[in-house]
């Protein structure tokens, strides 16, 4: 990640590229649409390609249209039975759920859509807590890692069991471990901005010990690192195993230091850890010892890598093959081309961000993650990702539209194999701080006063948690393009399914959408996550509520369902992703 959203350009570095963590734009000769329109199966994979290249002495995976490396697939169509005599099923009662009401500006006719609903599984999975937060380690000494002293807690526990990653660029340059109380040693320290004057942080048993009590108050998990940049496999194997002491199933892994394939990029001196030739190689060897040091004194613990942008070193690490070898990870930010012309398709616009387009170059990127680790047997997760890496601020941020591509932008990646994802932000100030958080705090600038603000982006990963885990079902969406559906078969046998309604509510009316179930339902209830317009601003609410909304037992019916209902109609609000929950 880049070091600050609000971080002027360093005169050391060339035009930056978002660190290569892009998606490419349209290749030349082939039309730069904003959308594809055409009607698309859930988290299908559009074909498009996928190959490393390397742009300004940075590695890049590429996605555009032409061939994939994450390969077609032909599906045979969802064939939905209708029972010859329907069950009678109880009267459901219940009151209708109440939408926020339509602005009188909501003029424009959305085409109605079809979602079909198969009773086949997809292979892919909905884990529990898909959606969390990716912050620096230096967060971990900030005040509101103590449940006593801020809200996080709180904010937390109403999640759905997110994993909280620190890591990112301070932990190979700003992090010392010690569990005996050593002094923080003289390291050089690269200001990565012009005003940056951020210092080593020291981390020691008793941080851990308070990061603990957050996570059991919280109820949520946490993916740790540890510096690779000053290397010590010794330091890493003793962190480890106090983490591992301490933290014990609330940690999920430890990730071996944070985007080595940039380690090389001699150019600006802020990221540069090793010599401008240093190769995966050379990491690889680094990483055995590391490996082999954690597993001596910490056995159990799992090591996830390579937090890398670059599909090269993704293959390498899964190809590793490390004993200890928890998850692939990867690192995403789909909007990086922070030099785009105003008018393409790479601008950090609204338009941009909830494109067809963007969302199946995306949906491409995650797929060849999955791709990379096929026959290694562990999971795939993003460890780090957001819509951009460019400083400053831009029109998606803080608005409803970054909740919406929150919301898709996961559910997507999930269709395609990624069972974990960690927005990252950070913990400073709403007002001068990087408006690109999920979570802000209320109080002035360096000034934390402890209490936190949830941004829209942090309702769209609540809302993305509320689904619930399970397997997804095959599904078939024609109609609007900007629509789409996850169905979740849960293990009790329930089923949600999300919609996702990415039009513009102050512009577009409500889409009518026709939704074909795999059987008859008892009963239908539904949640969702609203805002007035897409470039609203801290007004995004679930259930209209300042939280997750309300709980499941709670919810209100689906506007005009049925008990025994197979089919059903109903209208959703353009700007909206809900959750319709069934029981059969």
């Amino acid at each position: 990640m880049t070091p600050s959203p609000n971080a002027p350009l360093s005169p050391d570095e060339p035009k930056r590229t978002g660190q290569a963590r892009r998606m490419k734009r349209t290749p030349e000769g082939l039309p730069a649409r904003k959308r594809l329109v055409a009607a698309a199966v859930a988290g299908a994979v559009v074909a498009t390609a996928a190959v490393s290249l390397v742009v300004a002495g940075m590695p890049m995976l590429n996605n555009f249209i032409g061939s994939s490396t994450a390969g077609k697939t032909t599906e045979a169509p969802i064939v939905i039975s209708t029972p010859a005599t329907p069950s009678v099923f109880p009267t459901f009662k219940k009151a209708d759920y109440v939408q926020p009401d339509v602005p009188a500006t909501a003029t424009e006719a959305v085409k109605a859509t079809t979602i079909k609903v198969g009773s086949d599984t997809t292979g892919k999975v909905m884990p529990e807590g898909l959606a969390g937060l990716s912050m620096d380690t230096d967060h971990l000494v900030d005040m509101h890692m103590d449940p006593a002293l801020s809200n996080f807690a709180e904010i937390l526990k109403m999640s759905g069991d997110p994993v909280i990653r620190f890591g990112a660029q301070a932990v190979d340059r700003r992090f010392f471990w010690t569990s005996t109380d050593e002094p923080i040693p003289n390291w050089e320290v690269v200001p990565a901005y012009s005003n940056d004057k951020r210092k080593v942080i020291k981390i020691t048993p008793d941080t851990l010990k308070n990061l603990k009590n957050l996570l059991d108050q919280g109820n949520a998990r946490v993916l740790m690192a540890v510096d690779m940049g000053h290397y010590d496999p010794a330091r890493a194997a003793d962190f480890a195993k106090w983490a591992h002491k301490i933290l014990g199933n609330r940690m999920v892994g430890i990730s071996l230091g944070n985007e080595p394939n940039g380690y090389n990029r001699v150019a600006y001196k802020y990221l540069a850890l090793r010599p401008a030739d240093y190769t995966f190689d050379d990491w690889a060897t680094e990483v055995r010892a590391y490996s082999a040091a954690i597993a001596k004194t910490a056995p159990g613990v799992k090591v996830v890598g390579p937090q890398a942008y670059s599909e090269v070193w993704w293959k390498g690490y899964a190809g590793l093959d490390l004993p200890n070898e928890g998850a692939l990870t990867f690192h995403n930010y789909p909007l990086s081309t922070c030099d785009a012309p105003a008018n393409s398709d790479q601008a950090r616009t609204i338009t941009n961000a909830l494109s067809r387009q963007l969302s199946d170059y995306s949906a491409n990127y995650a797929a060849s993650a999955v791709k990379a680790a096929a026959g290694h047997d562990i999971p795939v997760w993003n460890s780090e990702t957001n819509i951009s890496t460019c400083f400053g601020s831009n029109e998606i941020l803080k608005t409803h539209a970054s909740a919406m591509w929150t919301i898709n932008f996961a559910m997507r990646s999930a269709t395609e194999g990624v069972t974990q994802l960690n927005f990252h932000g950070g913990l400073e100030a709403c007002k001068g701080g990087a408006p690109g958080s999920p979570l802000c705090d209320s109080g002035p600038y360096n000034k934390p006063n402890g209490t936190l603000t949830m941004r829209p982006q942090y309702y769209g990963i609540m809302m993305v948690n509320k689904l619930g885990s399970g397997d997804f079902l095959r599904s078939e969406v024609a109609g609007n393009e900007n629509i789409y559906a996850y169905p979740v078969k849960h293990k009790d046998g329930t089923m949600g399914v999300m919609v996702v309604n990415q039009n513009d509510p102050a512009k577009q009316a409500p889409a009518k959408i026709t939704l074909t179930l795999p059987r008859q339902a008892a009963t239908g209830t539904m949640t969702q996550l609203a805002g007035p317009e897409l470039n609203a601003q801290d007004q995004t609410r679930i259930d209209g509520q300042e939280s997750s909304g309300v709980a499941l037992a709670k919810q209100a019916k689906i506007p005009g369902f049925k008990a025994g209902e197979q089919t059903l109609t109903v209208k959703l609000n353009s700007g909206t992703a809900s959750i319709l929950n069934f029981t059969f």
